[in-house]
């Protein structure tokens, strides 16, 4: 497995990320829902991490994505 380089500030990584223009409204509201809850966005990416691939990825639904 190739190695995963990474920024780390103290004890949390840090990172950024882009959004494809057509996923804008969505990040937004996303965004906003994370806010309201006051999850952040790591939070989050990882809870979905879990929840949909962390012990049965589905190869075909990540291949959509990355094609999208």
């Amino acid at each position: 497995m190739e190695a995963v380089r990474c920024y780390k500030q103290k004890s949390n990584i840090t990172t950024s990320i882009s959004v494809k223009q057509k996923d804008e409204q969505d990040y937004l509201a996303l965004r906003q829902l994370l806010s309201r809850h006051r999850i952040s966005v790591g939070e989050y990416l990882i809870d979905a991490y879990r929840e949909l691939d962390k012990d049965a990825p589905d190869a075909r639904r990540l291949k959509t994505l990355a094609w999208g």
